[in-house]
């Protein structure tokens, strides 16, 4: 009871993103509708769902359950109990799942539904599904996020090269326009009620939080010329794909097997922060599960050993390291993906399991005060093309929760 107790509080002060917590849990994601490209938000009318998914590298097949924990805008557990936000009964079993077929490395493929016959979710606002053992029920072992959204609060607004601080060099600042229906907010203040989160290209690291408008109209709320609306503007994504075992495709230079997995070493990366800009199409981040000849690319999709070397990038001052960034990676700078340097070969090294699939990534530099930058190794380039979310959450005097208003991306073009 007290082991349970103290898991429970541990919880509740925890910030939660999706990550897999047990090494064996890999290809976490959440997708809604079948879009990769889309935000893992949906609405509240029914309309879309989300799917959770991951793999589990096994021979035999655990079985697993699941927790719903409603969270406030910064991803903390609120005081909503479960039976204001869920009609269900927690915790659930997560459905049965499908076993790897002809593939080296064996796992077994699990996907959940939101919402679902088991959990129907009740209020707006972000979601943290904690899925656990059935055996274990106290020991955490993946953490999948996601948002409900009313759809009540519109953003529009602009991407600029042109900032406060410098003009089309290495930085972009958006300016925003949050809007609603007076009829349907009436009493909403967006000096006081209102809470715009931005964040670019997805990094956890970029995450802005704006309070208060720098000017109000009739139901409408405008952030201009605001500090924390200003952007390091990066570079584009590194890519490379990996579909057919047979060949060296796109971003790879070799492919061998080694028992029990492929090993396939991508072409060196070299540092582009005294480069010029090249412009390719990216997926800001993301990656897409897919491989070739196979019917179900969930269950017949291969891991590999993936070999990331990266050269012409001096070791950082003081404690800091460099990591490897993108979806694949949860949008956290942590040990699995953090970069080797080898003195010899004079460059950065790092290894890491994955699914077969096209793949988007950066270098992050963690600087010596602790904050990450991609500037020092990938540059700033202002003509980037990325992409903005914001997530706009409303939260009167007196509420118990931050209700999720709505939710719009904004890409500099």
């Amino acid at each position: 009871m007290m082991l349970s107790l103290a898991m429970s509080l541990a919880l509740q002060a925890q910030q939660y993103y999706t990550h897999p917590i047990d090494e064996n849990i890999k290809t976490l994601r959440t997708i809604v509708d079948g879009d990769f490209t889309r935000l893992p938000v949906i609405d509240n009318s029914n309309h879309s769902s989300v799917e959770i998914s991951f793999d589990y590298i096994s021979n035999e097949e655990p079985y697993f359950v699941y927790r719903v924990i409603h969270c406030d805008a910064d991803w903390q557990a609120d005081v909503l109990s479960e039976l204001d936000y869920i009609d269900g009964f927690l915790p659930v079993k997560v459905p049965q799942a499908k076993p790897s077929f002809n593939t080296f490395t064996s796992y077994f493929h699990y996907s959940v539904m939101f919402p679902n016959d088991d959990v129907k979710l009740l209020v707006s606002g972000n979601y943290a599904v904690v899925f656990h053992d059935e055996a274990n029920p106290d020991t955490p072992l993946a953490i999948a996020t996601f948002s409900v959204s009313e759809q009540m609060a519109f953003v529009n607004g602009e991407v600029s090269a042109s900032t406060d601080i410098d003009y089309h060099q290495q930085h972009q600042q958006l300016t925003l326009r949050c809007t609603w229906s007076n009829t349907r907010l009436p009493y909403l203040d967006p000096a006081h009620d209102l809470k715009l989160v931005v964040t670019q290209n997805h990094r956890s690291d970029t995450r802005r939080v704006i309070a208060a408008p720098s000017r109000m109209e009739a139901g409408k709320a405008c952030y201009e010329h605001l500090q924390p609306l200003i952007f390091e503007a990066g570079n584009t994504f590194r890519r490379f794909e990996f579909t057919d075992h047979r060949y060296a495709t796109f971003g790879v230079e070799s492919v061998r097997y080694q028992a029990p997995d492929y090993h396939v070493r991508l072409v060196q990366d070299k540092a582009r922060s005294n480069d010029f800009y090249r412009y390719d199409q990216d997926q800001h981040g993301r990656y897409l599960i897919r491989s070739l000849r196979v019917d179900d690319v969930d269950t017949e999709s291969e891991y590999f050993q993936a070999y990331f070397t990266l050269a012409g990038a001096m070791p950082p001052k003081g404690n800091g390291g460099i990591y490897l960034t993108g979806d694949f990676t949860y949008g956290e700078a942590s040990e699995p993906y953090r970069m080797n340097y080898d003195p010899e070969l004079q460059c950065y090294t790092t290894q890491v399991q994955l699914k077969q699939g096209h793949y988007n990534y950066q270098y992050l530099v963690e600087m010596p005060d602790g904050h990450l930058t991609a500037a020092i190794v990938e540059g700033n380039y202002c003509e980037t093309r990325n992409q903005y979310d914001i997530y706009v959450y409303y939260r009167p005097i007196g509420a118990r929760y931050d209700r999720l208003l709505g939710v719009a991306q904004l890409e500099y073009k």
